[in-house]
């Protein structure tokens, strides 16, 4: 099966990019990524954050927004995206105590995402651990995706989250196959008990039937994302597109 097309969540490599942009931008593109997700613009707008892209021979694919400004004003965030040339917008962080309240962020995601879908464009979410808490016999997930459309909100599958939030994210991938587009290529360690983040193929993940069951799922894009680095984010990010790219990504 052809692998999944490769992108870089460029908050991986966020010192670098607030230090020296465009710089850090023709790293990303030697270090084999063509494709990004973007998480911050620096400051700049829409149009002229794609520039810089696309001076550095890099194309976003996807972009990260807070909670607040999805549900406030997704027509605003139909026009960065547009400004930007990209189709998905992906909610990077919501956390709630209760029930009630996922159900009703579910809800509100689902008109967002709506919206967002009148526009041509998709609204993701994206997962960390603690959506794998429950509520009365279901995780947190499970009420964001059951209370909203999935042609209303889509799901941005970081597997390093899922498995350590005691998921299983190839039973996540067959689930909701059809409704991950995105999915986040993070790996990580256990070495006497402690949490490391690694690179992709450094870690404990097994990717191959993972990477699989993406694709299988309809899946569109595999983004890496390395929250920390001990070799320097760079060179993490240059390691894990060398070991997908050798998986035939």
């Amino acid at each position: 099966m052809p692998g999944l097309p490769l992108a870089l969540q460029l908050y991986t490599v966020r010192e670098a990019l607030q230090q020296d942009p465009a710089a850090a931008l023709r790293a990303v593109r030697a270090a084999g990524y063509e494709h990004v997700e973007t998480a911050d613009l620096l400051g700049q707008s829409p149009e002229g954050f794609r520039r810089w892209l696309e001076d550095a021979g890099l194309a976003p694919v996807a972009m990260h927004f807070g909670a607040e400004q999805v549900l406030d004003n997704p027509a605003l965030v139909a026009e960065t995206l547009r400004a930007m040339g990209v189709r998905y917008a992906v909610v990077s962080w919501m956390n709630f105590d209760t029930r009630d309240a996922w159900i009703d962020a579910a809800r509100k995601l689902d008109a967002a995402g709506a919206a967002l879908r009148g526009e041509g464009l998709v609204l993701c979410y994206h997962n960390h651990a603690h959506e794998f808490e429950r509520f009365g016999g279901d995780a947190a997930l499970d009420l964001l995706l059951a209370n909203a459309a999935p042609e209303h909100l889509a799901l941005e599958l970081d597997i390093c989250w899922a498995n350590v939030g005691g998921a299983d994210p190839l039973a996540l991938l067959r689930t909701h196959a059809g409704r991950v587009p995105l999915i986040h290529a993070k790996d990580y360690r256990m070495d006497d008990g402690q949490f490391s983040f690694a690179e992709v193929g450094r870690g404990i993940t097994d990717w191959p039937p993972i990477l699989d069951a993406a694709a299988n799922a309809g899946a569109a894009w595999c983004i890496v994302e390395q929250d920390e680095s001990r070799v320097g984010a760079m060179e993490s990010a240059r390691l894990s597109a060398e070991f997908l790219a050798a998986l035939g990504q």
